[in-house]
């Protein structure tokens, strides 16, 4: 099985900051927000008042969800270990009214002087992390950055969408000035899916560069998350199905995980 060594990793969003953007656009940010606060006052120790409303957005990438949440009132910090994504979350964030930090660290030596009423990770971003040990110690990073009553929100990719959705499939998309071909190829014993993706992005006028990455993703049962949650410090664990209120079920997409402090 790969690992995801710091240099790995550091190289995954290089090019793919140019065209993050435009693949995106059809992902409902609001939404998104207005799940993660939903969950916020219904399972955080303080809904009403926390001490700050202050967030920590773990591989925030180009920083679309801490301008919605910036603009809600929240100050925010981001952190990625893509400093192509930086630059383009500082744009977004500069014009806004507000107070935000930008950090380009390694999630596994995540290192901030303050702890946090709420601590996000999404889009399937830990899906990234490839052992279970470097996701343990990146879900004990969270604990130790977290305000006691406060929670991390963590949504994974789950081994269904892997096996029925992605599979050993190829999809495509072209956008007005970039376009991409993405082709999965599962290893299911090693839960593995490794995505070989080839970009074109808009140089000058018709003419578009192209590039090819290489994107290794491993999907964990909810039970496994929850037992690296739990010895990462953790003491309570919810999970949840998508952008539902109900435990997660085997046919879900997407697994939203609750780890309260």
């Amino acid at each position: 099985m790969p690992s995801a060594g710091k240099d790995d990793l550091s190289q995954v969003y290089r090019d793919f900051a140019l065209v993050y953007d435009e693949m995106m656009r059809e992902l409902d940010y609001p939404a998104w927000v207005e799940h993660v606060l939903y969950l916020y006052q219904h399972h955080t120790a303080f809904p009403e008042k926390a001490p700050v409303r202050s967030l920590l957005d773990l591989a925030c990438g180009t920083g679309s969800f801490m301008a919605l949440m910036q603009e809600k009132g929240w100050k925010v910090t981001g952190v990625d270990q893509s400093s192509s994504m930086l630059a383009i979350a500082d744009e977004k964030l500069r014009p806004l009214k507000g107070d935000y930090r930008l950090f380009a660290q390694d999630l596994r030596e995540l290192a901030i002087d303050e702890q946090f009423p709420l601590i996000t990770c999404l889009c399937d971003s830990l899906n990234y992390l490839l052992l279970a040990g470097d996701l343990q110690q990146v879900l004990s990073l969270i604990y130790e950055h977290l305000l006691p009553g406060g929670i991390g929100i963590v949504d994974f990719n789950s081994a269904y969408k892997y096996r029925e959705i992605l599979g050993d499939n190829t999809f495509c998309a072209v956008f007005e000035n970039s376009a991409y071909i993405w082709s999965n190829y599962l290893e299911p014993a090693a839960r593995l899916c490794r995505m070989e993706i080839d970009f074109f992005h808009r140089d000058t006028g018709e003419l578009f560069r192209h590039f090819q990455e290489t994107h290794w993703q491993r999907w964990y049962e909810p039970a496994e998350i929850q037992e690296l949650a739990e010895k990462a410090g953790f003491q309570q664990v919810s999970c949840f199905g998508g952008f539902t209120h109900r435990p997660c079920q085997p046919e879900d997409e997407r697994l939203f995980f609750i780890f309260s402090r």
